[in-house]
């Protein structure tokens, strides 16, 4: 997953890895669809103004997953991952009222970088999980689930 910056939508692809900010792994191959929600979809504030949103959500079967990418040097993890998180429950929110947010059985959002990020942020995923329902993860390899063998 890549993202250029903030006039273009989020984007994959597969062929050019110096662009990559997030990888998706898949290792049973499952249909996945990539909506690009930054300049893609507006979500307003109750005045009208344009709020924050995450870059984009990855879905597959009954399972979405929620996606911001950032490109930082990490010179402050703790300020770009607080505005990530920001920028995630508002989504988060905004499909919450918008779709039938039910229809899904598992719901988790990443902040993702380029860079490893050396620092435990559990209070702060806890925090987000208690308030959102998401489960959220802060590294840049998403991993699709496999699905469970009978």
């Amino acid at each position: 997953m890549c993202d250029k910056g903030t006039q273009n939508p989020s984007y994959l692809d597969e062929e050019n890895k110096n662009n990559w900010i997030a990888i998706v792994e898949n290792k049973e191959q499952k249909r996945i669809n990539f909506i690009a929600i930054d300049n893609c979809i507006e979500i307003l504030r109750e005045k009208g103004t344009k709020d924050n949103s995450c870059d984009g959500m990855l879905c597959y079967e009954t399972n979405v997953i929620f996606v911001e990418l950032k490109d930082s040097k990490l010179r402050n993890a703790s300020d770009f991952i607080k505005k990530a998180a920001l920028q995630l429950r508002t989504t988060i929110e905004y499909f919450r009222e918008n779709y039938n947010s039910a229809n899904y059985n598992i719901k988790s959002a990443y902040i993702a970088n380029k860079k490893t990020i050396h620092r435990n942020y559990i209070e702060r995923m806890e925090r987000f999980e208690t308030e959102t329902g998401c489960i959220l993860r802060i590294e840049n390899r998403i991993r699709i689930p496999s699905s469970p063998k009978f």
